[in-house]
């Protein structure tokens, strides 16, 4: 990504010069308001290069997290830069429709012909690149922006040569400014997303804690939060209650391969806390089926006084009933089986 940077900002600054010059020259406000444009992408590329290099730098003791989020930021200044020139373009637009120049289609033509491939290069380079991040999207958005503002300029040249319909240089520029708007406002809300530590598209809390309860032996998660840690880096942490009579170490294996599957999140913190009712149950011995029911769904009925007692104890009888053997079975077991049944009909309604 970084040689296709480098070949960007090189590229970006001869057309910036010819720009100028062509506009100033010819009298396009196309032509400038597109260089204006490669001012800002210029930066951009500029911006993405230091970004892209500071990123690699490895965590230390006071940036634990290293300097990944860098390349966010510099995607959101990009995006706000760009919306910075949109608004210049716009208002010029506004003041040449009014009071429309006289402008060189012909020579302005030539030049946004040439801008058109110089950015169609800078496009397949920065695409070929292979990278997704917000930086070098920044980066691409600013070089689309380019190729919209060179085919803006060409049209109008070609317009203006062929018709001396004038107006049609600030028209064009007034399309660019509004497509370029576009673009830019997506960029910065994805960029202030992941600062805001907003979860990623795709996915949600509550699915995640779903999920969750899904592991034998987990009662309850909560406290659930889903974030962008660095490009293509995305994290979870929650609470969770578990069962006290499952190891600890497989239930936080069991549920990082979840979170992996599922939702594709490989960095996860898990406060795990052990029930304590189980706690208090672990001694009791086997018991029979009709017995186990009944002392798991008063122990339920205890510690969620707001459910009812029927559906309490036909979790409890389904529980028993899935893992009973010689008619006898452990009301811990059947308690903690039945919780986790009603905690997923509570998620699912």
């Amino acid at each position: 990504a970084r040689r296709a940077l480098w070949f960007a900002l090189t590229i970006g600054l001869g057309v910036l010069v010819a720009e100028v010059v062509a506009g100033l020259v010819f009298g396009s406000l196309a032509l400038l308001g597109d260089a204006a444009h490669m001012v800002t992408d210029v930066s951009a590329y500029g911006i993405a290069l230091w970004a892209a290099r500071m990123s690699l730098r490895p965590p230390s003791a006071t940036r634990t997290f290293g300097l990944g989020r860098i390349e966010i930021l510099a995607a959101l200044v990009n995006g706000a830069t760009l919306l910075a020139a949109s608004a210049w373009i716009a208002y010029e637009s506004v003041r040449r429709l009014i009071d429309p120049p006289i402008v060189n289609g012909s020579g302005m033509g030539l030049v946004a012909a040439l801008g058109l491939v110089a950015n169609v290069v800078v496009l397949i380079m920065l695409w070929r690149s292979g990278s997704s991040g917000l930086n070098v999207r920044a980066a691409m958005l600013h070089a689309g922006g380019d190729l919209l503002g060179s085919i803006a300029a060409l049209t109008a040249g070609i317009v203006i040569a062929l018709t001396g319909f004038d107006r049609a240089d600030p028209i064009a520029s007034l399309a660019l400014s509004l497509l370029i708007v576009a673009g830019a406002w997506r960029l910065v809300r994805a960029s202030a997303d992941v600062l805001l530590d907003a979860a990623p598209a795709g996915i949600n809390a509550d699915q995640v804690g779903s999920s969750l309860v899904t592991v034998g032996g987990v009662l309850e998660v909560h406290d659930v939060h889903v974030w962008t840690m660095a490009p293509g880096t995305v994290a979870a942490s929650a609470h969770v209650r578990v069962s006290i009579d499952h190891d600890v170490s497989v239930l936080l294996d069991d549920m990082a391969g979840v979170l992996a599957s599922h939702h594709g999140i490989h960095h996860s913190t898990l406060q795990v806390r052990a029930d304590r009712g189980s706690a208090r149950m672990e001694t009791v011995p086997l018991m029979a089926v009709e017995d186990a029911v009944e002392w798991a769904t008063n122990h339920i009925a205890r510690l969620h006084p707001d459910m009812t007692r029927g559906v309490i104890a036909a979790a409890a009888g389904a529980a028993a009933l899935g893992i009973a053997a010689d008619g006898r079975v452990s009301p811990v077991s059947v308690t903690t089986r039945a919780l986790g049944s009603l905690q997923r009909t509570t998620e699912d309604d």
